[in-house]
């Protein structure tokens, strides 16, 4: 452990004035009513860590808002006997569940500054691939969901630890939100050592570690699933996995071969002159020359991709990083054109998407810079007029917009994520 606890003496009963406490939506209310409470001598604090008390002296962070709590008052009477109308709990417990989403819509708004992630040592790659993966709601919806299957399991300290840290993203204590950092970057760690040292990394390299480490939990937990009479939807496969069909043909016969293949995510090669993202993804998928022994004798085949079926998040990796002639790593910072909308292509059908969040490296070369994500407001609609994003750098989050974020990240970004639109009539390119 970082840091050790003493156990404090048992505490000592005292009566007070008769008083109870009532549990109501939004706080706790107090009335009068028989009551035993405790007294305790104050508990002392865990020590901090050397590392984190040099750190704190180091980087001064702009303090959040304390969360807010509404304190509303109970009309009902305790102990009177009630007869239970089911129809009307319902509707109740679906007007309670309308008035915790209006709550938290509110507080996102109000209080989003709070949403920020501690960086401590070097992990912003890390904070940037959480933050745009807290993002995609509907993703982190369908694990939290399915919670009473991967909680059974020990191997999915990974899964575990993104929900915990999704399920205290308003929290305003740094140091509970550090440990669950720590517990996350232990436990990718556990299947990739790459990231267990404290040095910069590639979020690229750490995003696909992540996605791939779900994913490979996939079969056993639907097996662990079926022992329970439950049933489990791997949400990487359900959300971001498609098919890309690769297809050579000779360019002297004519034969053809096909060849299938799954991807989380497609790396995409800069256009230069200012290119858009839409025309980089068009110049993925033409047809490319290939150097090819055919069983004719021709030596040159052509060789092309598309696409099988959509995903509802398409990922795109921008090669910002490469090796110039001298097999010297170098970063490409030719700016693109992050295109608001997406237009795919596929065998079954085309699709519309839209820009959701982006992943950047802020820097001039390969070995210095900084990681900072920014993320539509999942409260907001894909076609809400207020446009409402945020700008996460690790602890500090400001609002911004969308359009301000295309126009800014021309030369930083590195991670596109497009969610597929429901009214695909409305895109355009």
């Amino acid at each position: 452990m970082w840091w050790e606890t003493r156990v404090s003496p048992p505490p000592t009963l005292r009566l007070l004035p008769q008083r109870t406490m009532e549990r109501s939506h939004g706080g706790i209310d107090s009335s009068v009513a028989p009551c035993i409470i405790t007294d305790s001598k104050p508990k002392k604090t865990a020590t901090k860590p050397r590392w984190w008390c040099s750190w704190k002296k180091r980087c001064k962070v702009a303090p959040s808002p304390e969360e807010q709590s509404r304190e509303e008052e109970s009309d009902g009477t305790p102990h009177q006997a009630q007869v239970v109308d089911l129809q009307g709990q319902a509707e109740e417990e679906e007007q309670q569940t309308n008035d915790c989403s209006k709550t938290l819509k509110t507080l996102r708004h109000q209080q989003f500054c709070c949403l920020g992630l501690p960086n401590p040592v070097q992990i912003c790659y890390m904070n940037s691939c959480l933050q745009s993966l807290l993002t995609l709601e509907d993703f982190i919806r369908d694990l939290d969901q399915q919670e009473q299957v991967w909680s059974l399991d020990p191997d999915s300290t990974i899964i575990k630890a993104l929900m915990d840290i999704s399920r205290s993203h308003f929290s305003v204590d740094r140091h509970h939100k550090l440990c669950l950092l720590a517990a996350f970057k232990k436990a990718v760690s556990l299947w990739n050592p790459e990231f267990k040292d404290l040095h910069q990394k590639d979020a690229h390299e750490f995003l696909t570690s992540v996605l791939d480490q779900m994913r490979c939990l996939g079969q056993q937990l639907q097996v662990l699933a079926s022992s329970i009479g439950s049933t489990y939807s791997c949400p990487v496969e359900g959300h971001l996995v498609f098919k890309m069909q690769n297809t050579r043909t000779c360019k002297s016969c004519g034969a053809e071969s096909t060849r299938e293949e799954e991807f989380t995510h497609l790396s995409l090669d800069l256009v230069p002159a200012h290119g858009t993202v839409q025309q980089m993804l068009e110049h993925y998928l033409i047809e490319t020359e290939l150097d090819f022994t055919c069983e004719c004798g021709a030596t040159t085949s052509g060789q092309r991709s598309s696409f099988i079926n959509l995903p509802r998040v398409l990922v795109l990796h921008l090669k910002r990083f490469r090796f110039s002639p001298t097999l010297e790593l170098t970063k490409d910072n030719d700016p693109v054109v992050l295109s608001r909308d997406l237009v795919v292509p596929s065998s079954q059908g085309g699709g519309c998407y839209s820009l959701v969040s982006t992943i950047n490296h802020i820097g001039g070369t390969v070995t210095s810079g900084h990681y900072i994500s920014d993320g539509v407001d999942p409260d907001v609609g894909q076609e809400d007029p207020t446009d409402r994003w945020f700008t996460y750098n690790d602890a500090v989050v400001t609002e911004t917009s969308g359009a301000s974020v295309c126009e800014r990240r021309e030369r930083f970004s590195y991670i596109l994520f497009y969610t597929r639109r429901v009214r695909e009539q409305n895109c355009h390119m």
